[in-house]
């Protein structure tokens, strides 16, 4: 191997290095945020529903306190990308950022569809798996440009979604479930699937180490 292919294989490498410490670094902390979200809401939704049974749509509750947790996520994720893109001197609407949303748009697009229709249908505790099938889904759509923690927390929420599913029995009544049991799933799934990849893939000092020394070897290649 001459001086030019080791440049580029060196840069090749640095360059992975760089995207997979920022992917755990901006994923994370969003991961922390929607597990903790989710065990507060799934905590409070219970309690409300054994303290006061029968005064408020518990089926209603569901929909508020999850889309909560799905707005405070949101916004989280946002402010972590927005505080690393001012970070690095990028543009917050990277070349990245559009390919990650364009991947991952239409399985984000079929759970928004179905959630509507199931709404409708007044089947909201059945949306549980459909939540989890479309998400894994969607984060199985950027093994191309993601780590490969994502994928494996995309398959955990994949395989998490049928086995809900196929716990469902045909009939509407039975296959709708208890408030009780969509919620535990919830919490099982968006809150501790998310708190266990928090704590994998938090930033640690080895890693940025590791590529400060990548960058280093670059440098001195050049």
């Amino acid at each position: 191997m001459n001086r030019t292919e080791a440049e580029d294989h060196l840069r090749v490498i640095r360059s992975l290095m760089e995207k997979a410490t920022i992917y755990r670094a901006l994923s994370a902390p969003t991961a922390l945020v929607g597990g903790l979200a989710s065990v507060v809401v799934g905590g409070l939704l219970f309690a409300r529903w054994r303290l006061f049974p029968g005064t408020v749509s518990g089926r209603a509750w569901f929909l508020v306190g999850w889309g909560a947790v799905l707005l405070v996520t949101a916004l989280a994720n946002t402010f972590f990308l927005w505080r690393d893109a001012r970070r690095r001197g990028d543009p917050f609407i990277s070349n990245g950022m559009r390919h990650a949303l364009l991947a991952m748009a239409p399985a984000i697009s079929c759970g928004a569809l179905l959630s509507i229709f199931f709404i409708r249908w007044d089947c909201q505790l059945a949306l549980p798996p459909i939540w989890m099938l479309c998400y894994g889904v969607a984060l199985l759509a950027t093994r191309g440009f993601a780590p490969c923690s994502i994928q494996r927390l995309g398959w955990a929420f994949l395989i998490a979604g049928f086995v809900a599913l196929l716990g469902r029995s045909e009939g509407r009544a039975e296959w709708t479930g208890g408030q009780t049991a969509a919620n535990l799933e919830m919490v099982a799934t968006f809150g501790l699937f998310h708190l266990i990849y928090a704590a994998c893939t938090w930033p640690r000092k080895s890693s940025e180490a590791t590529a400060a020394t990548a960058a280093s070897a670059d440098v001195r290649l050049r």
